[in-house]
């Protein structure tokens, strides 16, 4: 005790300065009081680490055929090139030296001093946020990065002087699964899914960097815990490492710090936990609050979606959950501004405004490796398919009766299996018609997916009413630049869209009296041209698609490409179009068996508690992170008497239990894990459009469902 006073007396300068130091960084990282910039300096538990055994070794990768030139135990070149080419983004909100050597941080502030960290990408701490080793390669992954980080050189960041090399999100961050499966006899394998859900937890890695950079800060500023900051600087100054380069460096971190931790950010409403992400609102806060710098159009995270899977939809005449858009060129420069490409909104048009960071030459490639050629009777679908399930062996007698049930109660939204015959019929895939002057008719054949209005399927509203309650301010008065917020955006762009608002009466009574039974009920409002402008209230469907056909065109200006027919060929020949009605597509569910958890927003972790609950009840808590895969049940294994656990941890106000796994509670709005029911209410003498909300089908006996469940595996 004696000695624990006579420490306090001879280190009370120190302390001091300590604590004027968190208050520095209380103001530095957009806080407001002590307790917070704790919480923000302390990083945040996470699970251990899923892909090892016990004794440190790492589980062998397996990669599933999917048509990709994939061996059994390594990707393709194409593949490990897809993994990590540039979509020209900064997500990660430093430089990429100072990210590739920043330490790990400290679980308290309190030891920082006395513990010498390893570096934050190493794959044993890295890994544990959800991400999927990758191979080091001196061209495409020099530091050996999870896939799906991408290396940008000669970008422009806020707080850095000149030019710099960025880190950010490929394609392949958000859209490539695994999990791990153990037989009992060979040990565990960590199973590749290509074109997967992502088993990621943005939130967490925020939250870790976060506190990563903050200790860093605090390493810079107090000369007595100066080890980590001065470890940094030697990596990343090298040769040039020295006093006065050090202290330039600190510098520079303090003013970066400033200008990136300090901005508008998101207000999370809903917490998205691993595999999910509210990517559509967070698209929109990137693209027309943070770029523009509008804190009017920043809207609160609430309708998490879990990461869809990619394959086979190339070939889609809609993507995204709710079907709102068209284009995939449009979509994935969409979600390349999301994760933080650069777009001039400052230049006049005259100098090329809207240009952007984003390679689309790359997105054009990388687009191309997923869809493949023309899907015909005679070829089939190519680019990448669906995972082959070669886990355990299949029942094949068990599925033949699956098939007889998937057939019945299925195939009517989900359309036949895409390696039937059945799928060619013109109904199911057929050119787009939409109308600009006249009726225009596009090249490809596509699939016509059908849309299921949310009066009729019954799940969670969330994602599907962002497209059509969120607006956009992008209005000004043309007196000065934007960041000041007196000139508009000048979006002046011609789209084409399906406006339900101007639906005449007849139309919606077609929808109405359809209601899900196919997508020709949507279709009864044709697709037509709409200009789209600048305005105070403007719809965020709208203006999202205008923004990115301007940042298209400037990126085809920029490079001399102003041959119209090769522009629309880098278009994938689709036209840029957009709808907001208030429902969700009902994919094929080739591959559905890899894709856990279930429901658009991820609230059902198994395919059996969404297709055969027991007494008809999901359960209202399921556990998200965990990487072990339930093969009885199909999807992700959830511990045993979960539901009592995890009630515990809610009613404390807790989101992650104590292993570092999100509690996804599906009492929460936008969590919401109701609808798409097989059920006693089913009515046998009723269409299934006319069945209560949320209905589907019939109530399945227990070997109704393994039959299903069986069937399922091999589509």
């Amino acid at each position: 005790m004696f000695i624990k006073i006579d420490w306090l007396k001879n280190h009370r300068k120190k302390l001091i300065t300590l604590l004027l130091i968190v208050l520095a960084v209380v103001w530095i990282i957009n806080t407001n009081t002590v307790q917070s910039a704790l919480e923000k300096l302390t990083p945040p538990d996470l699970p251990e680490l899923q892909v090892k055994d016990p004794y440190g070794n790492w589980f062998p990768q397996a990669w599933l055929e999917q048509n990709w030139g994939n061996e059994t135990d390594a990707p393709s070149a194409d593949t490990k090139k897809y993994h990590h080419m540039s979509q020209g983004t900064r997500t990660i909100p430093l430089p990429y030296d100072w990210f590739v050597n920043i330490e790990q941080p400290s679980s308290s502030i309190f030891l920082m001093p006395f513990v010498s960290k390893k570096k934050f990408i190493d794959n044993d701490y890295l890994l544990r946020l959800g991400f999927i080793r990758s191979a080091q390669d001196p061209v495409t992954n020099p530091d050996g990065l999870p896939i799906g980080f991408a290396r940008t050189f000669s970008q422009n960041m806020t707080g850095i002087n000149g030019q710099t090399e960025t880190i950010g999100f490929t394609c392949s961050a958000c859209h490539t699964s695994h999990f791990v499966y153990n037989d009992g006899l060979t040990g565990g394998v960590e199973y590749i899914v290509e074109g997967g859900p992502a088993t990621t937890d943005l939130g967490l890695l925020n939250s870790s960097l976060t506190a990563a950079i903050g200790q860093l800060l605090i390493s810079a500023e107090v000369p007595f815990l100066g080890g980590r900051f001065d470890r940094f600087a030697r990596n990343v100054l090298g040769a040039e490492y020295g006093p006065s380069s050090k202290a330039q460096l600190s510098k520079d971190l303090l003013t970066f710090a400033k200008s990136q931790l300090g901005g508008i950010g998101d207000t999370v409403q809903v917490t998205e936990g691993f595999t999910r992400l509210d990517a559509l609102n967070r698209i929109g806060n990137a693209v027309f609050s943070e770029n523009i710098d509008r804190p009017q159009n920043n809207a609160p995270i609430d309708a998490p979606v879990n990461y869809p899977h990619i394959w086979t939809t190339s070939w889609f005449d809609w993507v995204q959950y709710d079907a709102s858009v068209m284009g995939p060129l449009i979509r994935n420069v969409g979600e390349a501004l999301g994760v933080k490409a650069f777009m001039d909104v400052r230049s006049p048009p005259e100098d090329n405004r809207f240009s952007t960071s984003i390679p689309i030459g790359n997105l054009v490639w990388m687009e191309s490796f997923l869809a493949g050629p023309q899907p015909t009777p005679k070829t089939g679908f190519g680019g990448l398919l669906a995972p082959k399930w070669t886990i355990t062996p299949i029942k094949n007698d068990l599925a033949k009766k699956g098939e007889v049930l998937y057939t019945k109660h299925c195939e009517g939204c989900h359309l036949p299996p895409i390696t039937s015959d059945r799928i060619w019929d013109k109904k199911y895939i057929s050119p787009i018609v939409w109308y600009e002057g006249g009726q225009k008719l596009e090249t490809d054949d596509v699939l016509k997916l059908k849309v299921i209005p949310i009066s009729q399927i019954g799940t969670d509203p969330g994602q599907a009413a962002v497209m059509i309650n969120r607006t956009m301010d992008t209005s000004g008065d043309g007196n000065g630049p934007m960041v000041d917020q007196t000139i508009g955006m000048q979006i002046d762009s011609n789209i084409c869209a399906r406006d339900f608002n101007s639906a005449t009466e007849k139309q919606l009574a077609s929808i109405d009296s359809t209601h899900g039974r196919s997508s020709d009920s949507y279709q009864q409002i044709p697709l037509k041209e709409r200009w789209v402008s600048d305005g105070a209230n403007i719809s965020f469907g709208y203006a999202l698609a205008a923004t990115v056909e301007h940042a298209i065109n400037a990126w085809f200006n920029d490079n001399g490409l102003s041959d119209p027919a090769l522009q629309q060929r880098i278009k994938e020949g689709r036209p840029n179009c957009i709808q907001a009605g208030m429902g969700y597509k009902a994919r094929p569910l080739n591959g559905v068996w890899a894709t856990p958890p279930f429901l658009h927003n991820g609230s059902v972790a198994t395919l059996r508690d969404l297709l055969c609950p027991v007494d008809g009840k999901r359960p209202t808590y399921i556990q998200l992170g965990g990487l072990t895969y339930d093969t009885k049940n199909m999807g992700i294994l959830q511990p045993d008497g979960y539901q009592a656990t995890a009630r515990k941890y809610v009613k404390r106000g807790k989101s992650y239990d104590n292993q570092g796994f999100f509690i996804l509670n599906t009492e929460i709005k936008g969590n919401l894990n109701s609808g798409h029911h097989f059920s006693k209410d089913y009515d046998q003498n009723k269409h299934y459009s006319e069945q209560k909300k949320g209905v589907i089908g019939p109530e399945l006996e227990p070997e109704q469902c393994d039959a299903l469940l069986e069937y399922l595996k091999i589509l």
